[in-house]
């Protein structure tokens, strides 16, 4: 899997959930391996994939062990913003983006079972999703943007075109306005198969 997990962009997000793993060692004790868990979306996610735009936004699904506050551990996050020199030498702030949710976003369901570990057997486990799901959670907004990066995925060989329509039409199933998805689905089968062609 073709990744680009050490450009300064991934250092800075894995910087983050190491800070927030040493922060939790500090207030809980025998914490096991996976007690929490970051799934990485959005441009993040986009820009590990493809090396292309980065965005200074953390889009990450949480999933935490019942002993540990879902609510601390956004706090945490919201508060320790990293600072970081970019590809241009020049200083920057990642942030968490506590407004991101999976349940507004068109989301294959299975998508946990392909993702890929960044950091694994630890407390803090980080997973990117694959470049299948991201492309399928970009179907509810397709603004040009999200049309862009689905076709820039699918040029890097992420997923296929019957991969692509299976997994989105899974994510449909469980969208609360599955017709709007179709039609997107439909436009977006279209726009990939003219590249094929």
């Amino acid at each position: 899997m073709n990744i680009h997990n050490d450009s300064p962009i991934t250092i800075a997000i894995l910087k983050l959930f190491k800070e927030l793993e040493d922060w939790l060692i500090q207030h809980h004790e025998n914490l096991p391996n996976g007690a929490v868990k970051a799934f990485i979306f959005g441009g993040c996610a986009f820009h590990i994939h493809t090396n292309a735009r980065g965005s200074n936004d953390i889009d990450a699904e949480i999933q935490a062990i019942s002993q540990l506050k879902k609510e601390d551990i956004f706090l945490f996050l919201e508060n320790n913003d990293i600072e970081f020199l970019d590809t241009n030498d020049l200083e920057t702030n990642l942030e968490f983006d506590s407004g991101f949710n999976t349940s507004l976003a068109s989301i294959d369901p299975d998508y946990d079972k392909r993702v890929i570990a960044l950091v694994y057997d630890s407390i803090v486990e980080v997973y990117l999703v694959s470049g299948l799901d991201l492309a399928v959670s970009k179907l509810a907004r397709l603004s040009d943007r999200d049309i862009q990066d689905i076709q820039e995925l699918y040029r890097k060989n992420k997923f296929s075109i019957e991969e692509f329509e299976k997994s989105a039409n899974n994510a449909k199933d469980y969208y609360a306005t599955p017709e709007q998805l179709d039609s997107n689905i439909r436009y977006m089968v279209s726009l990939l198969s003219e590249l094929e062609g």
